[in-house]
C-alpha cells in the first residue's frame, strides 16, 4: 500500500511547552501541547505506560529501528505507537517501500499530536496469534447468553450454596415477602425486616446492598441478587418480550438495575458483533477538528490501516480472544464531537436536521474505513471467515448504502453513498479485511485524550470547558462549539458568556449581594474573602466554606457549632437565613447557569440547539442512536439512566420504552448511591415494643410478622379435650399448648366419619400446629375460617360457649377464639335459632332468667395429672363476677368458700365452721 503526506495535516501543530505534572508520587516534567489541561496530558500519559514494546526480529527501516529517537512529545508515547505499528506494517506488508512506512508512522504521529485521533486501550503483554506464524487452529463461535435460557439466570443469580452474606440478603427477601401492607419494606415498621438487616450488616453486607435487597424484596426478586457483581455479560433479548415485561425481561432488568453490567442485544447478529467490539481495537477521530470533509476522510482511512495492524500485532486477556481477533478482524473507529459538530453549525440534537446530519458524518466515516479495509484486502487477503459470511456482508453493505442514500439531501451523505457503492463493488471483487470497522468505544479516557468531546451519539456535555493557565491555575470558558454555534445564529458571545460563566462577583446580586451579607453580619472582611474565592469556584457554598471566611467569625457571629462546622455539607448562607431560592438565584447570578437551555435572550428554536446532556430526555438520546446505528458496524448501546433510588420496577418499565424506541442494544445505567449513603435500621425491639397490646378497633390494613424460626412444644404439655357434636356429628377438639399459655398444636377427631374426611380434617389440623408453631397469629386462622360454610352444620351440643355452627371449621376456630382470645363476640349460647351468622341471639338473652352460676372445683380446670398433684384439693373458681343482686354471697377468708351467713353479730361459714367480726368488731 503506498502512503503519501497528506496535505490536510500540512496545518501548524499547537505549541507545545514543557509542563510539570505530578504521576504516582511524583512530579514529572513533561513535553504537551500549550492549552491542554493538566487532566488530558494525565490521560495520554496513563495510556502511554500500557504501550506494548515489542518489535518484529528482521531487518527494519533505519526509522523504525529499536534504537531510533522517539519525539519526546507526552513522555514520547504517540511516537512510540506510531513508530511499533509501522515497524509491524512493514514486516506483515502493509506498505510497498520504507518510505511508505515513514509516511505512515509521521502521519499517525501528527494525528494524535494535534488532537486529531486517539487510540483505545492496549495491553502491553497477552495472549496472541503470532501475525508471522501460519496456526490452523479456529475459535469457537460465541454462543450469546438467552435471557430466557438457564444459563443466563445461573449467570445472573448466586449457586445453590451461597456464602453468608447470600444467605443474610435472600432473608431480607423472604422478610419482606411474609408481610403484607404498605410498611412491609419499612425497618421500622417490620421487625423481621429489622432483624434481617442487621444480621446481614453483621455479616458484612454493606448499606447498599441491604437496601437494594429491599427493593428487589419488595418487587418480588430474589434479596441476593443485590449480591451479584457487576460482571459484563451481554444477553440475546426479545423485543417483543422486554415491551411486554416477561419474566425473563424482569429478570434481566432487575439484574441491570443492580449492577448497570448487563447489555442486551435485540438480535444474533447484534450480539455477536458486541462480542467482537470487545476484542478490537478501537480508536477515535475528533470531527470538530476535521471540518473538511477529505480531512475526515484521510483520517479515517489512516486509522483504519492502524487499527488492522494492531488488530496482527496487538495483545488480549485471552488466548481465545486473540483466536477470534485473528478469524475476523474486527476493529472500531469512532467519531468523536458529533454533538459539538452540531451545535456550531446551528443544528439541535433533538431534531431531524441534527439527526441527519449526525448519520451523514458517520456514513462518510463507515465509507472511508470500508474502503481502506478493502484496499487492504487486496494486498492481504480478506479477513479468514470472510468466505463463509460473504453474503451476508454483501447484504448488509446494500442495506448500508441504501440508508445512506435516504440523507441525499446533505452533501456529505452524497460522498458517503459514493464512496460505500466503489467499496461495496471492491469487497465483492476481492473481499474485506475486516469484519467490523466501525464502533465505539466504551472509554471515557478516550474522550478525554480529545478534550472532553462527546463520543458517538453522546449528547453535547453543554457550553462550560474548563481552561488552565500556565501556573495549572483551571478555570471555566464558554465552549468553542457553542462560540460557533452563538455566531452561526447571529447571537451575542458576551450575553451567553454571563449567562454560562456568570459575573463572578455578587455586587448587585438579587436578594443576597453586600447589602444582604452585612445585615447578616458579614463584615467587609468576610465578603471580600468570599469575592476573592468566587474567581475561580463553581459553587456558592465553597465560596463561604468555613476555611475562607473564617470558622471564628461563624462560631462567634452566627453561632455556628463544631459539630456543625465539621459537616462537609455545612452551609454558611442558610446558616446566616438565606432561603433556598435566595441561594440559586444568587449561584446563577454570581457563577453562571453553565447551561444555555434557558439563556433568556434566545428564541425557543436557538435554545434547542444548546440543549446540552443534563438538558435532554431519554427518547432524544435513543431517536439519535437510532438514526446512526445503519452506519456502525457494532451497535450502539442505548443507556438509560436511573437514580439511585429509583425502584427495580422503574428498570423494567424503562427498558421497555428502550426496546419500543427500536435501538439494537441497551443497557441500564443506575447511578451510584452517595459517599454519605447510610441505611437507618432500628433495633427489632424498636420496631415492635415488647407486650404492645394491639388495638380492638376494626382493623383496615394488617402487617403481619412472622419470624421464620420454630417454637417447639415442650415435651410435656398442658390443653383440653373438648368433645362437642355439631349437627349430630361428634367432634373431639384437643389442644396443646405452651409454658405461658398460648396456644401451640390442635387435633381435630371425627366420630363415625369417612376415612378421607377424617384423614383431611386430621391433615388441617397438622397443617394449622406447624403455623402456630412458625408464629402465625392464631386470630389470623380464626379470621379466615369463622363463618364458612359446608356440612355438616346445625346446632351444636356439649360445648357451653359454642351453640351453632355453619361448618366444622366455624365451630372449632369459635372455640378457639372464644378459649384462647377472649372473642366473646363469638360465643353464641341460644343454639335453638341458627341466623345465617352463625350468632344466635346472643349471650345477654341467652342468660335471661338463668339461675346464677355455682362456685367450681378448680380441679375442673386444672388437670391433676399434668400438675402431678401440685394443685391443693380445696381451691374453687369463684365465678362472683357474673352474680348480681342483694342475696350475693360474701368468701370465706379461711376456705375461700362462698358460705358467710350472718348469725347475730357475726358471720359463720357453713363450709368450714369459721367464725368472722363483723365489720367495725373490735375487742372492746
Amino acid at each position: 500500500m503506498r502512503f503519501h503526506p497528506s496535505p490536510v495535516f500540512s496545518a501548524p501543530a499547537p505549541q507545545a511547552r514543557s509542563r510539570m505534572v505530578e504521576r504516582a508520587g511524583a512530579v514529572v516534567e513533561v513535553l504537551a501541547p500549550g492549552a491542554w489541561t493538566t487532566a488530558r496530558i494525565e490521560a495520554w500519559l496513563d495510556w502511554a505506560d500500557n504501550l506494548p514494546d515489542d518489535l518484529p526480529s528482521g531487518e527494519l527501516p533505519a526509522a523504525l529501528a529499536p534504537d531510533c529517537q522517539s519525539h519526546p512529545l507526552l513522555g514520547g508515547g504517540p511516537d512510540r505507537h506510531a513508530r511499533r505499528l509501522a515497524a509491524w506494517g512493514w514486516v506483515l506488508g502493509v506498505f510497498d517501500t520504507p518510505a511508505d512506512a515513514l509516511v505512515f508512522r509521521t502521519s499517525l504521529f501528527e494525528l494524535m499530536a494535534r488532537g486529531v485521533a486517539a487510540p483505545g486501550p492496549s495491553l502491553a503483554f497477552g495472549a496472541r496469534v503470532h501475525p508471522l506464524t501460519p496456526d490452523p487452529a479456529r475459535a469457537p463461535a460465541s454462543t450469546p447468553f438467552d435471557v430466557a435460557s438457564a444459563a443466563f439466570h445461573q449467570r445472573m443469580l448466586p449457586g445453590e450454596a451461597p456464602d453468608a452474606i447470600d444467605r443474610r440478603l435472600t432473608a431480607i427477601g423472604e422478610a419482606i415477602g411474609r408481610c403484607e401492607g404498605e410498611g412491609r419494606a419499612d425497618p421500622a415498621a417490620n421487625p423481621a425486616l429489622a432483624t434481617a438487616a442487621i444480621a446481614a450488616r453483621a455479616a458484612g453486607a454493606s448499606d447498599r446492598q441491604i437496601a437494594d435487597a429491599m427493593a428487589l424484596g419488595l418487587a418480588g426478586a430474589r434479596g441476593d441478587l443485590a449480591c451479584a457483581l457487576g460482571v459484563p455479560v451481554t444477553a440475546l433479548a426479545d423485543p417483543a418480550g422486554l415491551i411486554a415485561c416477561d419474566e425473563s425481561a424482569t429478570l434481566a432488568a432487575f439484574a441491570g438495575w443492580r449492577t448497570g453490567a448487563v447489555t442486551l442485544a435485540l438480535s444474533e447478529a447484534d450480539a455477536r458483533a458486541l462480542d467482537l467490539a470487545r476484542i478490537a481495537p478501537t480508536a477515535a477521530v475528533n470531527v470538530m477538528a476535521l471540518t473538511d470533509e477529505a480531512a475526515l476522510e484521510a483520517a479515517v482511512r489512516l486509522v483504519t490501516v492502524a487499527l488492522d495492524i494492531e488488530a496482527s500485532a496487538g495483545f488480549l486477556a485471552e488466548p481465545i480472544q486473540a483466536y477470534r481477533r485473528r478469524d475476523h478482524r474486527p476493529i472500531g473507529v469512532c467519531l468523536a464531537g458529533v454533538s459539538e459538530r452540531l451545535v456550531s453549525e446551528g443544528l439541535a440534537f433533538g431534531e431531524a436536521a441534527g439527526r441527519n446530519r449526525a448519520a451523514a458524518l458517520h456514513a462518510l466515516a463507515l465509507a472511508a474505513a470500508l474502503a481502506a479495509s478493502a484496499a487492504l484486502a487486496e494486498t492481504l487477503g480478506g479477513y479468514p471467515a470472510f468466505a463463509a459470511e460473504r453474503d451476508a456482508v454483501l447484504a448488509d453493505l446494500d442495506r448500508r448504502v441504501a440508508a445512506a442514500s435516504r440523507l441525499c439531501d446533505d452533501p456529505t451523505a452524497v460522498r458517503a453513498t459514493t464512496l460505500l457503492g466503489e467499496a461495496r463493488r471492491r469487497i465483492e471483487r476481492s473481499g474485506l479485511r475486516n469484519a467490523q470497522v466501525t464502533g465505539a468505544p466504551e472509554d471515557p479516557e478516550v474522550a478525554l485524550r480529545l478534550g472532553a468531546l462527546s463520543l458517538g451519539a453522546a449528547p453535547w456535555p453543554g457550553p462550560r470547558r474548563l481552561a488552565e493557565t500556565a501556573d495549572a491555575e483551571v478555570f471555566a470558558v464558554l465552549d468553542q462549539a457553542a462560540l460557533a454555534g452563538l455566531a452561526r445564529l447571529g447571537l451575542d458571545p458576551d450575553e451567553a458568556r454571563v449567562h454560562v460563566l456568570g459575573r463572578r462577583t455578587l455586587a448587585g446580586s438579587p436578594g443576597l449581594d453586600h447589602a444582604a451579607l452585612a445585615a447578616r453580619g458579614f463584615t467587609e472582611h468576610e465578603i471580600d474573602a468570599a469575592e476573592a474565592a468566587l474567581i475561580g469556584s463553581f459553587d456558592l457554598a465553597r465560596a463561604f466554606a468555613p476555611d475562607i471566611v473564617g470558622a471564628g467569625f461563624l462560631s462567634d457571629v452566627l453561632g455556628a457549632t463544631d459539630e456543625a462546622l465539621a459537616d462537609p455539607g455545612f452551609d454558611t448562607l442558610a446558616l446566616a437565613g438565606f432561603g433556598r431560592e435566595e441561594i440559586a438565584a444568587a449561584q446563577a447570578f454570581a457563577l453562571g447557569a453553565a447551561s444555555l437551555a434557558n439563556a433568556p435572550f434566545m428564541s425557543a428554536a436557538d435554545r434547542r440547539v444548546f440543549l446540552g446532556e443534563a438538558d435532554l430526555d431519554p427518547e432524544s438520546r435513543w431517536a439519535m442512536i437510532c438514526a446512526i446505528q445503519p452506519f456502525t458496524c457494532a451497535p450502539l448501546v442505548a443507556e438509560a439512566p436511573l437514580a439511585f433510588d429509583d425502584p427495580p420496577a422503574q428498570a423494567v418499565s424503562l427498558q421497555a420504552r428502550m426496546a419500543a424506541s427500536g435501538v439494537r442494544a441497551l443497557r441500564l445505567r443506575r447511578a451510584a448511591a452517595s459517599a454519605s449513603f447510610h441505611l437507618e435500621i432500628p433495633s427489632p425491639l424498636a420496631a415492635r415494643p415488647r407486650g404492645e397490646t394491639p388495638a380492638r378497633e376494626r382493623v383496615v390494613e394488617r402487617i403481619v410478622e412472622v419470624d421464620r424460626s420454630r417454637r417447639k412444644l415442650p415435651d410435656r404439655r398442658k390443653g383440653y379435650i373438648q368433645k362437642a357434636s355439631v349437627g349430630g356429628h361428634k367432634v373431639y377438639l384437643h389442644t396443646g399448648e405452651y409454658d405461658d399459655g398460648e396456644l401451640g398444636e390442635i387435633f381435630i377427631d371425627m366420630h363415625k366419619e369417612g376415612a378421607a374426611f377424617r384423614s383431611v380434617m386430621n391433615n388441617f389440623a397438622i397443617a394449622i400446629s406447624i403455623g402456630l408453631q412458625y408464629g402465625v397469629p392464631l386470630d389470623e386462622f380464626v379470621d379466615a375460617f369463622v363463618f364458612t360454610r359446608f356440612d355438616p352444620a346445625g346446632p351444636v351440643t356439649g360445648n357451653d360457649s359454642v351453640r351453632s355452627a355453619t361448618s366444622i371449621l366455624d365451630y372449632v376456630f369459635r372455640e378457639l377464639g372464644v378459649s384462647y382470645l377472649g372473642r366473646g363476640d363469638l360465643a353464641n349460647l341460644d343454639g335453638a335459632e341458627l341466623n345465617a351468622d352463625g350468632l344466635g341471639r346472643g349471650e345477654q338473652e341467652a342468660r335471661a332468667g338463668e339461675a346464677p352460676d355455682e362456685p367450681q372445683s378448680i380441679s375442673r380446670y386444672i388437670s391433676k395429672g399434668f400438675s402431678r398433684g401440685a394443685a391443693p384439693d380445696n381451691l374453687v373458681f369463684l365465678p362472683t363476677a357474673r352474680r348480681a343482686g342483694p342475696r350475693a354471697a360474701e368468701v370465706c377468708p379461711a376456705c375461700g368458700d362462698t358460705a358467710l351467713t350472718r348469725k347475730g353479730q357475726s358471720l359463720i361459714c357453713e363450709t368450714c365452721g369459721a367464725r368472722q367480726p363483723r365489720v367495725g368488731d373490735g375487742d372492746g
